[in-house]
């Protein structure tokens, strides 16, 4: 359990949350950036993705072998991660070894050699990074579906980028994109574990204050298609994702949607498990997921089955999100819908790292901190009404898309076959 959270800044007004754990024999510290591939031009897509390899290759006081025996000495690890929206840089060590840590941190994210050598070795790392995404279908269903519903807005592609614009930049352009978007007021601090809170608005007031203020920039919201799109691939299994337009981060509602989702598609006990993967056999897996950004969302179902099946399951889906907006919620189903999404909260937020990515990614998206607890009060609190009231207004079906992964001549048929789908 924390002491408390804490929303604080340095003098120059960098955000520096923090989150006190006086029993914890760790401690976790992470720089975000409000700059991911959303905000990459057409032609530079991938940048911040490559960028973020860059930054691990160390700087004019280290070797990228330096930073990583240095982290490792200190009984830590480093990582990174770029998002649509967010790009993050954290460590976490020993409670003892802390102020090294960090140190080696702010040096990362404030003084990146960004070479050309670097670049010309990390480069291929990332393309095989790429090519890896998308020869695995599981994954790149997803990437097809974003295309599928926001078409060419940036967030339609990969976050990695394409194999053809990530060879075509170099080290100024990592320069310059470092340099416009690696500053306030588009940075915040977090830092959670067995830590001293002053110590941190310090380090980063020492690190950080100096910067001068990123390039101004404006996002455009994407508009969400409605259609139905097949990507061809040889083998026989079908991967499918069907999802609709959704709720952006900081609405008021996500906790309806998110119980919404858990009752029609989360776990083992869930409608769509029970009522396909259970009693048909025709799926392995068969979900529902949610994706939030500043500005729009998504709602969606992913499963794979054979080819010569797929029309026949995306039909039982459609059935039940009719059963769903029609029939209501069965007795117990939103309780143990709540108990299932509260436990796994609170197991995945057990270590401080984990704590430091919560409040770090939600900081970032709505430009609040808030508790565990209070997340769990705020779930608690809604109600079948609730449920009932966002899945009749998000399982629309004149809003649905779908993005069909597999065989070309079968697919197609099975789409236009849906044309007459209704819900």
């Amino acid at each position: 359990m924390s002491d408390e959270i804490k929303l604080l800044h340095t003098s120059a007004g960098i955000p520096v949350i923090t989150e006190s754990i006086s029993q914890s024999h760790s401690a976790s510290a992470a720089i975000y950036l409000g700059t991911g591939s959303r905000d990459e031009s057409d032609k530079k897509a991938g940048i911040a993705h490559l960028l973020e390899h860059m930054m691990f290759k160390g700087t004019p006081k280290r070797s990228s072998k330096d930073i990583a025996e240095e982290i490792e000495a200190a009984g830590g690890e480093h990582n990174g991660y770029t998002t649509y929206e967010v790009t993050g840089y954290h460590i976490s060590s020993l409670d003892e070894t802390f102020h090294s840590s960090a140190d080696i941190l702010s040096d990362m994210v404030k003084n990146p050699l960004l070479k050309q050598s670097d670049l010309d070795t990390e480069r291929n790392v990332v393309i095989q990074e790429i090519r890896m995404m998308e020869n695995d279908p599981d994954d790149y269903i997803h990437t097809l579906f974003s295309q599928t519903i926001w078409g060419d807005h940036p967030l339609g592609r990969s976050e990695a980028g394409f194999v053809e614009t990530v060879k075509a930049l170099n080290a100024e352009d990592l320069r310059e994109f470092f340099e416009s978007n690696y500053r306030p007021p588009r940075m915040a601090v977090v830092a959670t574990g067995n830590i001293d809170e002053d110590k941190i608005v310090a380090w980063a007031s020492e690190n950080f204050d100096d910067l001068a203020k990123a390039k101004e920039r404006e996002r455009t919201a994407p508009k969400p298609n409605a259609k139905f799109m097949v990507y061809p691939k040889k083998d026989p299994q079908a991967y499918i994702c069907m999802g609709f337009p959704a709720l952006k981060s900081a609405d008021p509602e996500r906790h309806a949607q998110r119980l919404m989702s858990a009752v029609f598609g989360a776990g083992m006990s869930s409608r769509l498990f029970q009522e396909i993967r259970e009693k048909t056999g025709m799926v392995y897996e068969i979900y529902s997921s949610g994706t939030a950004y500043t500005d729009c969302g998504t709602l969606d179902v992913l499963f794979n089955t054979d080819v010569k099946k797929e029309e026949e399951i995306i039909r039982l889906v459609a059935a039940e999100m009719k059963k769903l907006k029609e029939e209501g919620l069965r007795p117990g189903e939103l309780d143990r819908a709540k108990h299932m999404m509260k436990g796994a909260y609170v197991r995945r937020f057990e270590s401080s790292e984990a704590r430091m990515i919560r409040l770090g990614e939600s900081y970032m998206a709505t430009g609040k901190v808030t508790s565990i607890e209070d997340l769990l009060k705020k779930m608690d609190a809604v109600t079948e009404e609730d449920v009932l009231k966002i899945a009749g207004r998000l399982l629309d079906r004149s809003r649905l898309n779908i993005a069909v992964h597999a065989p070309e001549k079968e697919s197609k048929k099975a789409v236009k076959n849906l044309e007459d789908l209704d819900f």
